[in-house]
């Protein structure tokens, strides 16, 4: 790893694997009981300061305890709640870590995961399955075109942006806020259900909060926002992204009220960026 550091310059390392035993401490990364996590996170960093002039890049250890300087990964299941303890990616195959027939590759499931995972504070890495020859399937170049246009929509409330202080609201579940199903993406994913009033917060690096509605509202229809009643925040400004029609709302003590009658600009879910 050190080699591949001095001489490819990567934007990151990662450590993969999940072994665990009497001489590897707890979770992954480490090993035998040594140094070696720590002096080849050392040099990658030092490396980088000397030749970038600062340190822009991590360092991924996979199921990682908070540690400094390492970024962690959330691979079977999102967070129940808000996670800042440390970075950390939400990562999953579509289908499968490796290429198989009878995949099921669906754009909708593929946005819901992004905002799944930013709206929790993490960050998002997908695995697309390629077939033996390194070509992937028609279907799944559609997938990607269509996350790629609605990226191009609403890139503002995901590059960049961080967790609100509150995670979303609508249907709970056992308690705890409806979620996308773990694991990789396939049927179960595409098949499970969202409403319009199945929201999700986001934060800009511009410092606008966005609102994603889940799953698409009727045009005409109000999405009561609970989170946002004028004894929480005082709203100044309501836009729909993507979208020049203008949205009514209405701030009252319990809850912002969104009423949208133009077209919808996506056909999964929608961001309202909120002022």
């Amino acid at each position: 790893m050190m080699d591949v550091t001095a001489n490819y310059d990567p934007d990151f390392i990662y450590t993969d694997g999940t072994v665990q035993g009497p001489f590897t401490g707890n979770g992954t990364g480490t090993g035998y009981k040594c140094n070696a996590m720590q002096v080849v996170m050392a040099d990658y960093y030092n490396r980088c300061l000397k030749t970038r002039g600062k340190v822009n890049t991590f360092s991924i250890i996979k199921f990682r305890r908070p540690t400094n300087g390492s970024v962690n990964t959330a691979e079977f299941d999102f967070p129940d709640n808000i996670d800042t303890t440390q970075p950390w990616i939400r990562e999953a195959p579509v289908g499968d870590w490796f290429y198989a027939p009878g995949f099921t590759y669906d754009s909708n499931s593929m946005i819901r995961f992004i905002i799944e995972a930013i709206s929790r504070d993490g960050n998002v890495a997908l695995n697309i399955p390629m077939r033996p020859d390194g070509s992937i399937e028609d279907k799944c170049e559609e997938m990607l075109e269509e996350v790629g246009k609605w990226l191009k929509i609403n890139g503002e409330a995901i590059y960049g942006s961080h967790a609100w202080k509150t995670l979303g609201e609508g249907e709970m579940i056992n308690g705890k806020l409806k979620k996308l199903p773990g694991g990789g993406l396939g049927k179960n994913q595409a098949d499970f259900k969202f409403t319009a009033q199945d929201i999700r917060f986001s934060v800009g690096k511009n410092g606008s909060l966005y609102a994603f509605c889940m799953a698409l509202p009727k045009s005409g229809d109000t999405i009561k926002i609970n989170s946002l009643g004028s004894s929480v925040e005082k709203v100044r400004k309501v836009t729909l992204l993507g979208s020049n029609t203008k949205v009514k709302w209405q701030q009252n003590k319990d809850c912002l009220e969104i009423t949208y009658s133009g077209n919808m600009p996506c056909k999964t879910a929608i961001a309202f960026k909120i002022n």
